[in-house]
C-alpha cells in the first residue's frame, strides 16, 4: 500500500498569528509582508478563528473598517489539522466542514502552517503531470 503524503509536505509554512484584539490594518500589513492570504487568530494562546484578505477587504468598506479589531472580520471555529494527517483525510475533513482552508499545528498544538484548496489543487496538478499517472486509463 502506498504511503499517504502528509499535509505538512504541502502546507504553506506560517509562524505568525494575530491576537483577537489586533486591528485589521495590522493583519493586512502582515499579509502583504509575508504573501499569506490567511492568518490564524488566537485568544490567550488558543486558536479561535482565521482571517483572510477577503474578510479584511469586505470589512474595510464599513466606516472605520481599518481600525476595527480582527475579531470583527474573522471566521470562527477554524478547521485544525495535525501536521502528520494525510492529504486524503485533510481533504475529507475540509469537505465535511465546508472549509476552504485549515490551520496546521505541530505536536505541541502550535501553528506551523495553513493548508487550502489552492494547495490541494497544486498537488493534484503535479500528480496528473507525473510520469506515474496513467493517462491512458480511460482511452
Amino acid at each position: 500500500m502506498p504511503q499517504t503524503r502528509s499535509v505538512y509536505q504541502f502546507m504553506k509554512p506560517l509562524t505568525q498569528s494575530l491576537d483577537l484584539s489586533d486591528p485589521v490594518w495590522k493583519a493586512w500589513r502582515v499579509m502583504k509582508e509575508t504573501g499569506l492570504k490567511r492568518l490564524p487568530v488566537h485568544k490567550n494562546g488558543k486558536i479561535i478563528g482565521i482571517v483572510s484578505d477577503r474578510d479584511i477587504v469586505q470589512i474595510s468598506g464599513y466606516n472605520g473598517g481599518q481600525s476595527m479589531a480582527v475579531k470583527e472580520a474573522m471566521s470562527l471555529d477554524p478547521l485544525i489539522l495535525h501536521r502528520t494527517e494525510g492529504l486524503d483525510l485533510a481533504i475529507e475533513k475540509m469537505l465535511k466542514k465546508d472549509q476552504h482552508h485549515a490551520i496546521v499545528v505541530d505536536d505541541r498544538g502550535e501553528v506551523c502552517g495553513v493548508y487550502s484548496w489552492d494547495l490541494a489543487f497544486e498537488f493534484f496538478i503535479q500528480w496528473i503531470q507525473s510520469p506515474r499517472f496513467d493517462k491512458t486509463a480511460n482511452d
